[in-house]
């Protein structure tokens, strides 16, 4: 599978499942990877814009996130 692919797919259904399950989701975007920068773009924007995770991702970057014991 394409690195596209997975961008396109693995990420926003795995943030979009989370979301419906109530979570709030933290999608740093610099840990995205796909062959073209437009795939990560368009990941991001349907992420913040579909109406099942709008009000539940955050987009952040990943020197950004820290876990708290």
């Amino acid at each position: 599978m394409e690195w596209r692919a997975v961008v396109l797919l693995a990420v926003p259904n795995t943030a979009t499942g989370a979301a419906l399950r109530g979570f709030e989701v933290i999608v740093p975007v610099d840990g995205m990877s796909a062959d073209e920068a437009y795939a990560e773009q368009y990941t991001a924007c349907r992420l913040v814009n579909s109406p099942g995770t709008r009000n539940r991702v955050k987009l952040t970057m990943v020197d950004m996130v820290s876990i708290e014991p």
